[in-house]
């Protein structure tokens, strides 16, 4: 599944998503620990949305650490409640 981080209404890809299986994401996986690799750095506290291709998850950030002559970032938080999808038409 790929999902993409929403942040101050802009996309932006993730890399080496850690979250639990697919078949746990059936089962709410409200307050498990998630961690991925962003384009954009976050702040401790911060909301932010996780959306794949399926639906997706608010987030809360725990720590964003940022890697030596890189501009990616390291994200680690907690799952929040399931997002809710809103259809549009365009």
């Amino acid at each position: 599944m790929h999902y993409k981080l929403n942040f101050k209404n802009e996309n932006y890809p993730v890399e080496d998503i850690q979250i639990p299986a697919e078949s746990t994401l059936a089962q709410e996986p409200v307050g498990k620990h998630f961690s991925f690799v962003s384009p954009v750095q976050l702040t401790a506290g911060q909301s932010c949305a996780l959306r794949g291709d399926s639906g997706g998850y608010q987030l809360l950030v725990n720590a964003c650490f940022g890697f030596a002559f890189s501009s990616k970032f390291l994200v680690l938080g907690i799952i929040g409640n399931k997002e809710t999808a809103v259809a549009s038409i365009s």
